[in-house]
């Protein structure tokens, strides 16, 4: 009690594979200013196809961790982040609901100028 709690402005990003399925997705979540299109600023990134690799279980993974790496250095270079209260990654298959985000931040109450990490 007593402490400064965040506020819920939000700024969310999607990186995209161009010329798959992800693309009309986007497009959609955009016509209906869904999904990031919904957020109080937002901004699409293009990505670009992970390499598989094999691991000794015998089955395949996607090794995407540079295509994360090159969306967040982006992200940061863009630097629209630091003028809000959240930064919300989203794939372009996935339903976000940025009202229902902000209601559910601002049920936690949580401080203000942490970090913090809201897994879904």
């Amino acid at each position: 009690e007593g402490e400064p709690v965040s506020g819920t402005s939000l700024y969310c990003f999607m990186a995209f594979l161009p010329d798959s399925p992800e693309v009309q997705l986007m497009k959609l979540a955009k016509m209906h200013s869904a999904s990031i299109f919904g957020c109080d600023a937002h901004d699409v990134f293009h990505s670009w196809k992970s390499a598989s690799a094999g691991w000794d279980t015998g089955t395949t993974t996607l090794t995407n961790t540079d295509v994360f790496i090159n969306v967040w250095d982006q992200v940061r270079k863009a630097g629209k982040f630091l003028d809000f209260d959240w930064t919300v990654k989203v794939d372009a298959d996935a339903l976000l609901v940025p009202e229902r985000l902000r209601q559910h931040i601002a049920a936690m109450r949580p401080p203000a100028n942490r970090a913090i990490y809201l897994k879904n």
